[in-house]
């Protein structure tokens, strides 16, 4: 069986048709999709723009994952990331292939606006390399950068793949102008607590206001349509994949 057919199967079967049978999805079923709390979001942005203001997060889990989209929005400025962990009881790696180019395509707020690329760097960060690019929302004059980093090798994986990635983009208000030193200081307060920042109960993100209708479907329409101008149409990603070990015994579980 395909593996990432088999899921992409679960998720429309549970999170649609299961909507038609009026059946509502528990933590204890998989794949589920939720509003995160403080007890259960992981994406932290310390960016100053977004200083007392409140996160939105939705966590996807399943058997092979967990996928936490997150919406940031402040002075003017927004920002959205995916976070990405492969399930570690498993032989489980990712397929992450998306340079930064066509990730940045995926959000909903770049195929709403004319884009127009610049430059492309890395750079280190606590969370480790990030590959990233500047763009230009034209129309109405946003300075932008997409990034992405992948970490947790899997060294027993025969194609070196990681367990972990984040990928997404920030954008300025109109008018301001993103800096290479705006671009570093960005990068390095991007955390995923519990790996790069500790718990703190202070982290209070919230749902928006007025999320009727059954959770878990106002929660992935929140992730994948948003406000025309937020959200990303392939959340959740379909990158899980296992493998066997480099020894050739297959841990693949039924």
């Amino acid at each position: 069986m395909n593996t990432k057919i088999g899921r992409s199967t679960a998720v429309a079967v549970l999170l649609f048709s299961g909507a038609l049978a009026g059946c509502t999805a528990t933590s204890a079923n998989y794949p589920n999709v939720a509003w995160a709390g403080s007890e259960t979001a992981y994406v932290l942005f310390t960016a100053p723009a977004f200083k007392d203001t409140s996160s939105k997060h939705i966590v996807f889990t399943d058997m092979w994952q967990h996928e936490e989209y997150v919406l940031f929005q402040g002075n003017g400025a927004q920002a959205e990331i995916i976070y990405v962990a492969a399930n570690e009881r498993d032989t489980i790696a990712l397929d992450y292939n998306l340079p930064v180019v066509p990730m940045v395509k995926t959000w909903n707020i770049a195929n709403a606006h004319p884009v127009v690329w610049g430059e492309k760097g890395q750079t280190g960060a606590p969370l480790g390399a990030y590959f990233y690019q500047h763009f230009r929302l034209s129309d109405v004059g946003r300075d932008c950068v997409g990034f992405f980093t992948e970490w947790d090798l899997k060294d027993d994986d025969p194609q070196l793949r990681n367990g972990k990635v984040v990928f997404g983009y920030y954008c300025e208000k109109p008018g301001v102008i993103l800096t290479q030193a705006g671009i570093f200081n960005l990068l390095d307060n991007i955390w995923i607590r519990g790996i790069t920042a500790r718990f703190d109960t202070r982290f209070s993100p919230v749902a928006p206001v007025g999320s009727a209708g059954r959770k878990d479907l106002v929660a992935l329409a929140f992730a994948q349509r948003g406000s025309g101008n937020t959200g990303n149409a392939n959340f959740p990603f379909d990158m899980a994949d296992f493998y066997s070990d480099v020894d050739g015994e297959d841990d693949r579980r039924n």
